[in-house]
């Protein structure tokens, strides 16, 4: 079956002469699930009109969101079916099915592309090249690109054997099911022929015709050829439509099609058309015969009906039939002569809504509620007179229909009433006996669980905006309902009133209902006299989220708002409800918690979650205050929060489309894994987050909702597997809650803005063995483990040196400024590898250098004075002060760092000084002279600065200048005894130096 936009494009001829491949399966690549969520219930309905609701022998169908509700009524028992088709359901009448129609052999869904002379795509414009012309679309899962379509429209045959389904949007399909299933996923024949939506939908009286009318958009009027043993369908005939239609039924062999200034006639004429079948098993392979035959039809005449509006009609016989206009005009069709004709019969004087016939009796239901009877024989005679009853109803009729024994309506309210065929609607009667499957009436905003035991003996409870809440049972019955007042409130540039119920929270028991609106304004409502026993101005704005926590000796109430606040209250030792904490935050709260009596959690749209430690007072049990205990920064915006049982963990589900789970006690990210589906196709964000504790069968549960796809899914809580998903809502959908009931199994509830809820049964089985091994937790593998960190500052690296390499192979830095000549230059790159290793040496090594080693140096001849003389002009460059390239001060930055940088390499020279090599003369008069003019630099500056005072830096000096020297000359006198060449000794005092007096020791 083709499901989605871009199958109807396909290259493939309808008479392709090759057998097609078999199609992927569409569970390849997926590990095998068992369905968790069962559709047990739906209450309410989307019918607006009576293109969708039907009635035949004694069942009945409605549309509910994306589903269709037949409902078999014996005597006063009822019991729903449900039919439904997801994007990818592949049709049980495929073409490897040999009984399936021979019009399209190689595609899974019947096309009329070559009757309307639609030009097909190029290949690589296609999302299916030439090569997969066998392979069918619904190989892939259906992702939300593939939404799931509301079903607009619906009909039941005549004898109750098939339901024909139309859907809305862009490529809908038309969908054909057996009513002898019970409840069905798949139907029989798909066809996705209307490119704009399926306006109408209706079988012929003998059921060998199935017509499908396209919105107006679409244009299109097809009629499909039904194979009455198994429903295999072909198209007939077709033609353009592009009038705004309301409804369209059948009269006899008669198609009547009526909407806005327009009632049209449609006859179908029986032939015989030459089967393409024939030239393919006779090796023909031209093209088959002629063009399709259009289906006739012929406009009737309005005259002074021109500018109506009709909205229903109902077949009398083969040949008459009653149209009503949304004013009121009830109007006879007449196809009995050679011209057709329209005559007005009387003016009912209410806005018509549906119509429907029953012995010899019409009966014409409008919308404001009100409802009569006609006499239809008088009514043929076109005698104004034949009116027989009127009756008005508290809400208006959409659609109405007669069973055998039973008489249905469908109310403004989305409630169904199933009465007795006496029954007279608006007039009240004890007598009559009457079944009722409830609606909401207007969009449903929320649903919450009501904890057991509760007061009213509900499950759970539902409300919408303008302030009704409603108090269900498991079974869908209504055990109770009150209305919240709400305070309008009207600006300028609106006429509509803003203000609306947005969230309600009921406390153990169902004792106190908790309210908030639009307005920020949050109530007490005491359920036993539906008193409000407490009214506050809570936030400033929109009440985003209600929190409760009920024991013996506390009540908490905490609520969030868009005015980034967090409002904290309880209930005193007296009764009443006081205020006693405000809690700001930096961007607007999404959500709020109370897990037990002594924390509060909050979550907000700058990625924090907030957790507030209550404390108390001693001796003062009403004085309370929230104190800020821990901040968890997350990965993302939040979208909704759930505490697991035990509090010690929660998870919080983000707009990056994951689910975290942090340990609340230390702020750890435990576990974390995407929303995916059942082949990892597609991330969905999950919100309204429900937890289920683990079990003996079956591990722990989340359950949350995708307005993404419009579907409720469920993962394993330990691992985050997927289990499971279903859908039904065709808008958004507002809430889900878990109902966990001691005696009976486990159901889901949804509610969504269509007005419709559902109730699904948990299958609580062990779910099989999937062919893959569920993922451990991620904190038992290394690589989900936070990565180590431990960065080393320059001051910390300054500490290391290298290892120690040969002596030829350094290149320490060079003392440029007390070289005055060639011969010391020399000199002291022949000694320079006595010199010990330092951290500034570490530091030059790095640093390319133009001029070789010394110790490379050593066995080269003397250079040439031609050389020397080319050298002299850079010796004014050696003279220049030191600069910042130069290499021993790369590394020197502030002056701070400078001074420990010059501690560590004194510290490492001390200690070389240890060892027994030799020390050059004229090394040690630089090194005197270097410590005699920092000594000198230091005093300068302390005079200048006064940073320093004169007991610090003489401290500083007679400490570092006596144990220098006095290693110095013990190395000297080392060195003297140890000459081999018996060289002369120069006394400390006899050192040379360059300004002034003094030696070394004298000077300092």
């Amino acid at each position: 079956m083709s499901s989605t936009p871009s199958s109807r494009l396909r290259l493939t001829p309808s008479n392709s002469p090759f057998l097609p491949r078999p199609g992927r399966s569409s569970h390849r690549g997926r590990h095998s699930l068992e369905s968790r969520l069962s559709l047990k219930r739906v209450i309410g309905t989307t019918c607006a009109s009576p293109t969708g609701f039907d009635a035949a022998e004694s069942s009945f169908a409605y549309i509910a969101g994306g589903a269709v509700v037949v409902v078999d009524v014996e005597g006063e028992i009822h019991n729903q079916r449900f039919f439904r088709a997801r994007p990818n359901a592949i049709p049980t009448l495929s073409p490897g099915n040999p009984t399936y129609s021979p019009s399209t052999s190689t595609s899974t869904t019947p096309k009329a592309n070559d009757s309307r002379n639609r030009v097909s795509i190029p290949a690589r414009d296609s999302s299916y090249g030439v090569g997969d012309w066998s392979e069918s679309p619904s190989s892939k899962t259906w992702t939300s690109r593939e939404r799931i379509k509301a079903a607009t429209s619906l009909a039941l045959s005549r004898d109750g054997r098939f339901l024909a389904v139309g859907e809305t949007g862009y490529a809908p399909r038309v969908l054909i099911y057996s009513l002898e299933d019970t409840s069905s996923d798949t139907p029989l024949v798909s066809i996705s022929e209307h490119m704009y939506g399926v306006k109408a939908v209706a079988w012929s009286p003998d059921t060998k015709f199935l017509a499908s009318l396209g919105a107006a958009n679409d244009g299109f009027l097809y009629l499909w050829r039904i194979d009455p043993r198994t429903g295999a369908a072909k198209l007939f005939q077709q033609n353009r439509c592009t009038s705004y239609i309301r409804g369209m039924i059948w009269m006899g062999n008669s198609l009547i099609t009526l909407g806005v200034r327009h009632v049209k006639l449609w006859r179908v004429e029986e032939f015989a058309p030459s089967s393409p079948l024939k030239q393919r098993f006779t090796g023909e392979m031209s093209s088959p015969s002629g063009p399709q035959k259009s289906l006739p039809g012929r406009n009737i005449l309005l005259g002074g009906l021109l500018e109506a509006t009709f909205s229903c009609a109902v077949a009398i016989d083969e040949t008459r039939a009653i149209v009503c206009s949304e004013t009121g005009d009830i109007c006879l069709l007449d196809d009995t002569g050679k011209q057709m004709k329209l005559t007005k019969v009387l003016e009912i004087g209410f806005m018509t809504a549906c119509i429907t016939i029953r012995e010899q009796v019409v009966y014409v239901g409008g919308k404001p509620g009100s409802f009569c009877t006609l006499d239809l024989k008088m009514f043929m005679e076109c005698n104004p007179d034949c009116v027989l009853k009127t009756s008005e109803s508290p809400s208006g009729l959409l659609a109405l229909g007669f069973l055998k024994n039973n008489l249905v309506t469908v109310d403004a309210q989305h409630s169904i009433d199933i009465w007795s065929t006496t029954y007279i609607p608006g007039r009240k009667d004890t007598t009559i006996s009457r079944i009722q499957i409830p609606g909401h009436g207007d969009a449903i905003l929320g649903v919450e669980v009501l904890c057991q035991p509760s007061n009213a003996d509900a499950a759970f409870f539902t409300w919408t905006g303008s302030g009704n809440i409603v108090l269900w049972d498991v079974d869908g019955r209504i055990r109770d309902s009150f209305n919240v007042e709400l305070e309008d409130a009207y600006f300028e540039n609106e006429s509509d009133p803003v203000n609306q119920l947005t969230v309600v929270k009921a406390t153990r028991g169902g004792k106190f209902f908790v309210t908030g609106d639009r307005l920020g304004v949050m109530k007490v409502i005491e359920y036993g006299s539906k008193d409000c026993v407490s009214e506050t101005k809570a936030h400033s704005s929109n009440c985003q989220s209600i929190a409760t926590y009920e024991d013996n000796s506390k009540f908490l109430i905490a609520s969030c708002g868009r005015d980034r606040t967090a409002q904290l209250f309880h209930r005193t030792s007296d009764g009443s409800f006081e205020h006693f904490q405000t809690l700001e935050f930096a961007a607007k709260v999404v959500q709020v918690l109370i897990p037990s009596s002594d924390r509060v959690i909050t979550c907000s749209m700058d990625r924090t979650l907030q957790i507030h430690d209550m404390v108390t007072k001693d001796g003062e049990p009403d004085s309370i205050a929230a104190i800020p205990a821990r901040s968890l920064t997350l990965k993302a915006s939040p979208a909704s929060m759930a505490m697991v049982t035990g509090g010690r963990s929660i998870f919080v589900s983000l707009l990056d489309r994951s689910v975290c789970l942090y340990d609340t006690e230390t702020g750890r990210l435990t576990n974390t894994f995407k929303c995916t589906d059942e082949v990892g196709v597609e991330n969905v964000v999950l919100d309204s987050l429900i937890t289920r504790p683990p079990t003996d069968k079956e591990p722990a549960l989340l359950l949350g909702i995708s307005n993404t796809d419009k579907s409720i899914r469920l993962y394993d809580a330990q691992n985050g597997n997927f289990l499971d998903r279903e859908w039904g809502h065709t808008e958004a959908i507002n809430g889900v809650a878990l109902i966990e009931d001691a005696e009976g199994p486990k159901k889901v509830v949804s509610a969504g803005s269509d007005g419709t809820i559902m109730i699904w049964g948990l299958d609580s089985q062990e779910q099989a063995p999937s062919s893959r091994d569920p993922s451990p937790m991620k904190d038992n593998f290394t690589s989900a483990r936070p990565p180590l960190r431990r960065v080393l500052s320059k001051a910390e690296l300054a500490e290391f040196q290298r290892p120690s390499r040969s002596a030829g192979r350094r290149s320490p830095p060079r003392p440029v400024s007390k070289r005055r000549s060639l011969f010391n230059l020399s000199s002291a790159r022949s000694s320079v590898t006595a010199i010990p290793s330092s951290p500034a040496s570490v530091i030059a090594e790095d640093t390319p250098s133009r001029r070789p080693s010394g110790g490379s140096r050593s066995g080269s001849p003397p250079v040439s004075p031609r050389t020397r003389v080319a050298r002299r002009p850079s010796m004014p460059i050696l003279k220049l002060p030191k600069t910042k390239s130069t290499s021993n001060l790369r590394a020197f930055g502030s002056l701070n760092m400078a001074t420990e940088q010059a501690c560590r390499t004194l510290k490492a020279y001390r200690k070389k000084l240890s060892s027994t090599e030799p020390i050059s003369q004229d090394v040690l008069a630089e090194l005197d002279q270097e410590l005699r003019l920092t000594s000198l630099a230091l005093g300068d500056r302390a005079k200048q600065s006064r940073e320093l005072s004169d007991s610090m830096l003489n401290g500083i000096l007679d400490q570092y200048s006596s144990r220098l020297m006095a290693m110095l000359d013990e190395k000297l006198r080392l060195g003297n005894q140890s000459s081999a060449r018996g060289e002369s000794y120069s006394p400390p005092g006899k050192r040379p130096n360059s300004s002034g007096s003094g030696s070394t020791r004298e000077s300092i």
